[in-house]
């Protein structure tokens, strides 16, 4: 086989090979930008529920197991992104009123990171409300 042919197959089998990688690449992105998408980090529980019901000052309140059982269950969905977590920690139970906040903490490796979280929407009857919380990243 000729100098230049042999040449041309070895290039256009690095230019495939390069091409094949950034393809994957992009395929890759694409769906974890898509997985990413569908990474609800909220979660609506219903107080009047036993296991769920707690108070705080006289009203209705997530327990912080709840919250630390679905934070360490959510905060890393997707194991190519974010970080790996456990331990989690919440200081109190969060209450039942949009926009209360609380502040857990996780261990992530050797560090601890901090988890806001806030209430973005109470529903139903004030006694035993519909609460959705969410948490950042």
């Amino acid at each position: 086989m000729p100098q230049n042919q042999e040449y041309e197959m070895q290039r256009g089998f690095l230019v495939g090979a390069v091409g094949g990688v950034a393809v994957m690449a992009a395929v890759g992105g694409v769906v974890t930008f898509l997985l990413a998408g569908k990474d609800v980090q909220h979660t609506t529980i219903d107080t009047y529920s036993r296991a769920l019901y707690v108070k705080v000052d006289g009203r209705p309140a997530v327990a912080r197991t709840i919250l630390q059982a679905r934070i360490e269950g959510w905060y890393h969905p997707l194991p190519w992104v974010g970080k790996d977590i456990d331990e989690v920690s919440c200081p109190a139970h969060l209450k039942a009123v949009a926009g209360a906040t609380e502040t857990c903490t996780a261990r992530a490796g050797s560090e601890r990171v901090s988890i806001p979280v806030r209430v973005i929407k109470v529903e139903g009857d004030p006694a035993t409300p519909r609460v959705t919380w969410k948490f950042e990243r």
